[in-house]
């Protein structure tokens, strides 16, 4: 089925907003969820690409997609909107649980349940991570860039600084000669 974007600001205020309400653990897996799956306003590969650019701004990498994508549809009137929806729920919740995490950040049940959803939060990130890869399965140069990405950054522990302009040529010199 092909991808249909919001109708309407307020859909896509709503959509934003249905994003942040739930994003407990890490915005992406959510915002995967939503876009893609749920509401399908962008196709898988779209979404992919589009998160990879929004990687490479400063910047929280969800801030940055719904302000792309709310540009893409409806311009700065949708980027602004996007971004506020993403962000209204969150900030309410932050602000009242950092008062009560602060009168109870002693109690052993509540760090363990804060382990344990910091432990969560890092399984739908593996879990998007995987359905991010799906466009990139038909294309060894991809997998191949992305591999070597993972294994510079995590295991050599090399700076996100230096990989990314190195990456960045790498890809579009792949794409260039249709490698990927």
């Amino acid at each position: 089925m092909e991808p249909t974007p919001p109708r309407s600001l307020w859909e896509l205020y709503l959509g934003f907003l249905s994003i942040g309400a739930r994003s407990f653990g890490g915005v992406l897996p959510w915002a995967h969820r939503v876009m893609v799956e749920e509401r399908r306003w962008i196709a898988p590969a779209d979404f992919a690409e589009v998160l990879a650019l929004c990687q490479f701004l400063p910047g929280p990498n969800a801030g940055n997609v719904s302000v792309v994508l709310g540009r893409r549809w409806f311009g700065l009137s949708g980027a602004i909107v996007a971004f506020a929806g993403l962000m209204a729920l969150p900030l309410v919740w932050v602000f009242g649980l950092v008062l009560l995490y602060a009168d109870f950040s002693a109690n052993p049940a509540v760090r363990a349940v804060v382990t344990g959803v910091g432990i969560a939060g890092g399984g739908l990130f593996i879990g998007t991570a995987l359905k991010l890869a799906k466009p990139l399965a038909q294309k060894p140069w991809g997998i191949a860039l992305a591999a070597s990405c993972f294994g510079v950054i995590a295991l050599g522990r090399v700076s996100l600084f230096a990989v990314l302009p190195v990456a960045a040529l790498l890809g579009w010199l792949a794409a260039h000669n249709d490698l990927v």
